[in-house]
């Protein structure tokens, strides 16, 4: 009778490598939330229930919603798309790495609500604050992927420690801005907004300093 052989992983069944199914199953159910928080966005847009005539002027109602959707969308994607350069970096997950995650798509999947209460009140320090709060937390919790890889060594290859340090100064200091936006939501809202549209700029700065051969690791 022919016996299976398995193949142990580093650190025994806690870490699981890229090419397990427990990896596999991590990567597709982070995609899976990114892909319905970004279309459950849509329906933050209200369709306008009103007599013909009165459709050019209720479309025009619906631009302040229509440009928080945008933005949502714009920032939810390029959460999912450094998800997924740290994801091909990993070279396998363990217990923390799936806590995080987990519990950073949690936040990802509550987008949805923020951005439907900030589409009605977009110029309401109580909308801006809350919706700019969230996309702090999900910077923090990427740099916290990011820590925690380095911390148990699960890249594919090493990161050099200055390049490491300066990853994490480049997502630190974009949550750092977008920390800047939720004090300015007290007293400019929609200033503010635009803060988060350009939050992504210094941490492409800093990135783009590191050696080429990591310049697009995250």
């Amino acid at each position: 009778m022919a016996t299976t052989q398995f193949r142990p992983t580093p650190g025994g069944d806690q870490h699981h490598g890229r090419d397990s199914q427990e990896f596999t199953r991590l990567v597709n159910l982070s995609d899976a939330v990114f892909a319905i928080a970004m279309t459950l966005l849509v329906l933050t847009v209200d369709v306008p229930d009103v007599p013909g005539s009165e459709l050019a002027s209720a479309l025009v109602a619906d631009l302040p919603q229509i440009g928080a959707y945008a933005l949502a969308f714009a920032l939810v994607a390029s959460q999912w798309y450094a998800h997924r350069k740290l994801f091909q970096r990993l070279a396998f997950t363990e217990p923390v790495i799936t806590s995080i995650n987990l519990a950073w798509l949690g936040l990802v999947a509550l987008v949805p609500f923020p951005t439907s209460v900030l589409g009605a009140h977009p110029t309401e320090t109580a909308a801006v604050v809350p919706f700019l709060s969230l996309f702090v937390v999900l910077t923090l919790g990427y740099l916290a992927l990011i820590v925690r890889g380095q911390a148990v060594g699960a890249w594919t290859e090493q990161l050099p420690t200055p390049v490491y340090r300066r990853t994490v100064r480049a997502f630190a200091i974009g949550a750092a801005t977008l920390l800047a936006g939720v004090a300015l939501a007290f007293w400019f809202p929609l200033f503010a907004l635009l803060v988060a549209v350009l939050q992504s700029v210094p941490v492409i700065l800093v990135l783009h300093r590191a050696p080429a051969a990591y310049r697009n690791w995250f």
